[in-house]
């Protein structure tokens, strides 16, 4: 009677293990093939999907809600071999305005170029058609930022710079059109603010100007937008053009 008992209950122990086995394996099959932070493996995005996607990664940064985990071997091995960015975004070179936190993605998910006050030059123009033409980008942002040093410093007189180096008054000068209209006579921060949307808004405007590029936004439904990343909130804001 007893070894009837032990049989028993080895029997019954045996089915609730196999049981526990079976739940474990469906929770597991449940589980999403593609988790929260990974970069899109789908055809390129359309310009606004890839927007909207910016500007929901931001609010993710605003409130301190990152999806991803910058520093995972994962990413690294994904695009060991190839990228597939889904937005471009020229910003500035400054350390405080990296592209990829403010907008909270991850590696490969964003084709950045970066130099002092986002300014466009043929370097900037060619690895722009490289994204357009090779990488599919469908979304360019212009990225100015708060008390951008190099827009500040191009709201002085020509005199004022005259003893820089020549290749940063060269760079200077690329900024000091699209600055131009901007009233000397505001308070210092709002005469700032000004010439960084202003700069970003020529930024933009000059880069729908390359044949290239223009025929891109006709043909591949491609748009370049200008915006401007607040420093003190951590928001950035999309420019209406």
């Amino acid at each position: 009677m007893k070894h009837r008992y032990f049989i028993l209950f080895v029997v019954l122990r045996l089915a609730v293990f196999l049981g526990l086995v079976a739940l474990t394996g469906l929770v597991t099959a449940a589980e999403p093939a593609i988790k929260v932070g990974a970069a899109p493996d789908a055809d390129a995005l359309a310009s606004d999907e890839a927007l909207a996607r910016l500007v929901q990664g931001n609010r993710r940064c605003v409130e301190g809600k990152s999806a991803h985990e910058h520093d995972l071997a994962k990413w690294r091995e994904r695009f060991l071999v190839k990228q597939k960015p889904f937005a471009t975004v020229l910003g500035c070179s400054d350390s405080r305005v990296p592209p990829e936190l403010l907008f909270d993605q991850g590696f490969g998910e964003l084709f950045v170029i970066r130099v002092a006050g986002n300014i466009v030059d043929p370097d900037v123009v060619g690895s722009i058609q490289y994204a357009v033409e090779h990488l599919d980008n469908k979304l360019i942002v212009v990225l100015g930022h708060q008390n951008c040093g190099a827009v500040t410093a191009a709201l002085s007189p020509p005199d004022q710079t005259k003893d820089e180096p020549q290749e940063l008054r060269a760079l200077l000068d690329r900024i000091r059109p699209a600055i131009e209209p901007v009233d000397r006579q505001q308070e210092r921060e709002q005469r700032i603010a000004a010439a960084v949307e202003a700069n970003a808004r020529a930024s933009a405007t000059q880069l729908r100007q390359v044949p290239s590029i223009a025929a891109a936004i006709k043909t591949k439904h491609v748009k370049v937008v200008g915006a401007v990343y607040h420093m003190d909130s951590g928001k950035i804001t999309m420019l209406d053009d």
